[in-house]
């Protein structure tokens, strides 16, 4: 359905909470499961351009991004590629940095001296 339904289609499984699903179920043993529904994941984030930060929400907050953590471990080549993926698109570091960059202010007042304390630095 992710990837031959049209946006609207991907948006109502999205509505219905298929991404909890989704993810629920990636601790499954089979492969071809496992590769089906991370098809299915990456597809819905790269369709659902403006909503795409929500899905990533949704995926975290159900401990989705965890388990695609564990299978960058899978033995299988393509499940291993395919979490790396979405990780690298969807959840990057530099994401998080830029959305949080206002919370990281740090303020030097450069004509403010002071000395070391007497008898210096202790370690």
């Amino acid at each position: 359905m992710t990837v031959n339904g049209t946006p609207e289609q991907i948006k109502y499984l999205i509505e219905q909470q298929a991404v909890r699903s989704m993810c629920a179920l990636l601790g499954v043993r089979d492969p071809t499961i496992v590769q089906v529904l991370l098809d299915g994941l990456n597809n819905m984030l790269e369709t659902s351009k403006d909503e795409c930060e929500d899905i990533c929400r949704m995926i975290e907050d159900c401990g989705g991004l965890d388990r695609i953590e564990e299978l960058q471990k899978h033995q299988n080549k393509q499940i291993y590629k395919l979490a790396f993926d979405i990780i690298d698109k969807f959840f990057s570091p530099e994401d998080y940095l830029e959305n949080d960059d206002e919370n990281f202010n740090f303020q030097i007042n450069s004509t403010e001296q002071q000395a070391a304390p007497e008898g210096g630095f202790n370690f």
